[in-house]
């Protein structure tokens, strides 16, 4: 195999499929890519068998071959190479990396080795606004539970669902729903789990784009199509919790609240929050809010008074402030209401205006005061 390339587009491309390379495996042929020329195409491949990505970009083949290299090694000597072009030779599996100013040489494996991709076939394709999918993964993949023993709560759940789809992640502690209200997922009749690291990931290369992504539905794969780059992963075994019955309807007391305000209380008061819980206590009353946080192990304190509306009777509840922060940030609203009903059940939390007013829902649930 022998091939010529733009350097700094190919390395923009090595440094797409490096992020399914694992740095720990047990597999040796897992730590190397796959290069293949054929025409006037240069194909890189990685995968981990979970997740897998292909990338290409034109190239001057001279000979047509396929071959495995060190992803790492290979990625690192292309990017520190001088030239606008590189040239590399295979033979016998031993890669050449040749500028006009010196030689590399590297030993690969054979392309044989290299695990086979999953194939989706006689699957229809659908399209979907990539900024959109952009917008449901960043506003709920940071719910997903890192607890292994629920492997459902590890991936983000995909449901179309009317003429809308949604997705929700959660770890059991907070919960995050983002509600597209659109039909390109109508037809798609079983709920989809999906693992973050795959959508985000996805969410990452689309991020610039105002294409449509393609997505294609197997049995036990996904696979997006992002032009240049296609991302196939495997999806997680359901079923996914039924989280719509953990949702409050009746939540009697509420307040709402300037975003800015609560998110600069919180953060402040959290400073002197026990390291371990990060609770802040939310003590609510007809003159407003006070934010309180008590760390004994270095004789802490913090109170701080918020001006807030609500409607209620006194209540006393406290919340891990990195969950608070997290909605707040993901919100892109003015005003944030919670509606609450007690010191031990799940508080809802809506954006009052601004693009998220409609289409997004938090759920938190509370810690039990320290005493």
């Amino acid at each position: 195999m022998k091939f010529s390339a733009a350097r700094v587009e190919l390395s923009d491309r090595l440094q797409t499929v490096l992020s399914v390379i694992s740095s720990k495996t047990t597999l040796p042929i897992l730590a190397n890519l796959l290069i293949k020329t054929e025409g006037k195409t240069i194909s890189l491949s990685a995968t981990d068998l979970d997740l897998s990505i292909c990338t290409s970009l034109p190239g001057k083949i001279s000979k047509p071959g396929k071959t495995t290299v060190p992803a790492r090694v290979f990625a690192e000597i292309i990017r520190e190479l001088p030239g606008e072009e590189v040239t590399c030779t295979e033979q016998n599996n031993r890669m050449e990396i040749k500028t006009d100013r010196g030689v590399y040489k590297i030993s690969g494996m054979a392309a044989d080795e290299f695990p086979r991709l999953p194939e989706i076939k006689g699957a229809n394709q659908a399209k979907i606004p990539a900024l959109q999918l952009v917008e449901m993964v960043k506003k709920t993949a940071y719910a997903v539970s890192l607890d292994e023993t629920r492997p459902a709560l590890n991936g983000v759940l995909w449901r179309a669902s009317g003429d809308g789809m949604y997705m929700v992640a959660t770890d059991g502690h907070r919960l995050a729903r983002y509600t597209v209200a659109e039909g390109r997922l109508a037809g798609v009749g079983e709920d989809l789990i999906l693992p973050p690291k795959t959508l985000q990931l996805v969410a990452k290369m689309a991020a610039d784009s105002e294409e449509d992504v393609g997505v294609t539905f197997g049995e036990k794969n996904i696979v997006f199509d992002l032009g240049q780059t296609t991302v196939t992963s495997r999806l997680i075994e359901g079923p996914y919790p039924n989280y719509e019955q953990v949702i409050p309807q009746t939540n009697d007391k509420v307040f709402k609240v300037g975003v800015d305000e609560l998110t600069g209380g919180v953060r402040r008061v959290s400073i002197l929050s026990n390291s371990l819980t990060r609770q802040v206590k939310f003590s609510l009353s007809k003159s407003g809010l006070e934010l309180s946080a008590m760390n004994q192990d270095i004789g802490g304190e913090a109170r701080e008074k918020i001006p807030c509306e609500y409607i209620g009777d006194d209540l006393e509840v406290g919340y891990n402030a990195g969950y608070v922060l997290d909605i707040l940030k993901n919100l892109e609203s003015e005003k944030v209401e919670f509606s609450l009903s007690t010191s031990i059940s799940a508080g809802v939390v809506k954006a009052l205006d601004g693009p998220m007013r409609d289409n997004y829902l938090c759920l938190i649930m509370p810690l039990r005061l320290a005493e």
